[in-house]
């Protein structure tokens, strides 16, 4: 009765035992059979890599390269990409390795690949043809940005951009109000891939950013324009300082701060009314803007700003005031003296931040005068919010026996107050 459980048993135990051994069998053959790839595949890239920089330095052309046309997917086939991967990252070999890719037929097998239906082996086709940077391949590559899959049109925008042809650029910006109307590529991707293009993408980044009637593709074209700081695409941020939209208004002061340094006081001008903004984030922009352009015009605007409802606003002013006015003295100490805290702890970060406390310190030299009282006052402020790191530090190791007299006063004056 109990002879049949007990083989059973014994049967399945044996059956297990099988299984287990079947299992690491099979993983120890798949990690033996790996290992001698690789070893191959090491062997041929190292053969072939040192062979072709031999060939090139010799001044072959890519039409005596035949002799490496190997069959695709054999490990030979393998190791030759990987020499012309690493070829194209040497300058001295880019266009050799460009020109081998098509010659020994890795362009033409890649394009094929294109017509899989299977997703993956369809991205990862045009990832390695962008990678080839094959400007033959941008007539293939287009038709990949109208499907609707999520994961094929971001790498096709990517691998058109390393391409980096007019045909592509205009391919994508043709296509950029659909690709974010259908939302399958995010802005982040399109604007890093855009930036690819470089400055030879001005031109046109303006003329479809013109065209554009959607804000996100303009402030998109704005943004990479900010970028790339082209002083040419001037006229077009200032064409939209006046749009309906926050962030295209937001996107052109960023490009206005980046690319106009040498524009007139009249056009700085039309930054600084931007200061009273309804957007927090606009008003940002146009304070970051005019400490980059060094506005010395800007500076009461800029000084009304540290009072901001937004701590962004009160920061960045303060950083532009640092930046542009002979008289950020008096102008942070008028607003050390107001009941704002938030106001006030904004001007002792940024005079921090922006190193502008240890002019305040060398300020402490004698002979005693207007400077030096403001600075003496503005650290005593800064000591009393909590602020007082610098002070100490100088007290420690500073140069000058005279301004360390002079902090001891202003802290003992702080604890004793």
């Amino acid at each position: 009765m109990f002879a049949n459980p007990d083989r059973i048993l014994l049967v399945s135990l044996a059956f297990l035992l099988l299984f287990i051994l079947t299992v690491l069998g099979a993983t120890i053959y798949r990690r033996a059979a790996a290992l001698r790839r690789y070893r191959i595949l090491d062997r041929n890239r190292e053969r072939y890599g040192k062979r072709f920089r031999e060939l090139l330095d010799e001044g072959k052309s890519v039409e005596e390269f035949s002799a490496f046309a190997f069959p695709s997917r054999s490990a030979e086939w393998h190791a030759v990409e990987h020499v012309l991967f690493g070829l194209l990252a040497d300058r001295g070999y880019e266009s050799a390795a460009v020109a081998l890719f098509d010659r020994l037929g890795y362009r033409s097998y890649y394009e094929r690949k294109l017509e899989n239906r299977n997703i993956i082996v369809k991205s990862s086709a045009a990832e390695k043809l962008g990678r080839m940077r094959c400007e033959a391949s941008t007539e293939k590559l287009i038709p990949l940005l109208d499907e609707r899959n999520g994961e094929i049109v971001p790498i096709t925008v990517r691998a058109l951009s390393k391409i980096g042809s007019r045909q592509a650029l205009e391919a994508v910006l043709n296509r950029l109000p659909d690709l974010y109307s259908r939302s399958i590529v995010s802005r982040k991707s399109i604007e890093s891939s855009l930036r690819n293009f470089g400055p030879g993408a001005v031109p046109d980044l303006v003329r479809y950013g013109d065209q554009y009637v959607d804000p996100v593709s303009r402030a998109s074209a704005l943004e990479v324009l900010g970028v790339l700081g082209a002083p040419e695409a001037l006229p077009f941020a200032f064409r939209n300082l006046g749009d309906g939209d926050s962030e295209v208004r937001a996107k052109a002061l960023k490009l206005i701060g980046a690319a106009g340094g040498g524009l007139p006081p009249g056009e700085k001008d039309r930054v600084a009314a931007l200061l009273d903004d309804p957007v927090w984030f606009v008003r940002l922009q146009a304070a970051k803007a005019l400490g980059t352009l060094r506005h010395g015009k800007a500076e009461a605007a800029l000084a009304k700003r540290l009072m901001d409802g937004n701590w962004k606003v009160r920061n960045a002013a303060a950083t532009a005031i640092v930046l542009t006015s002979d008289n950020a003295i008096g102008i942070f100490l008028d607003t050390l003296g107001t009941t704002d805290r938030y106001a006030k702890e904004s001007v002792c970060e940024e005079i921090q931040k922006t190193n502008f406390v240890y002019r305040l310190i060398e300020n402490l030299v004698p002979p005693e005068g207007e400077t030096y009282g403001k600075s003496r006052k503005i650290l005593k402020i800064m000591a009393s919010l909590g602020y007082g790191t610098p002070l100490r530090e100088y007290l420690e190791s500073g140069a000058d026996d005279r301004v360390r007299r002079e902090l001891t006063l202003v802290v003992q004056e702080r604890a004793a107050s």
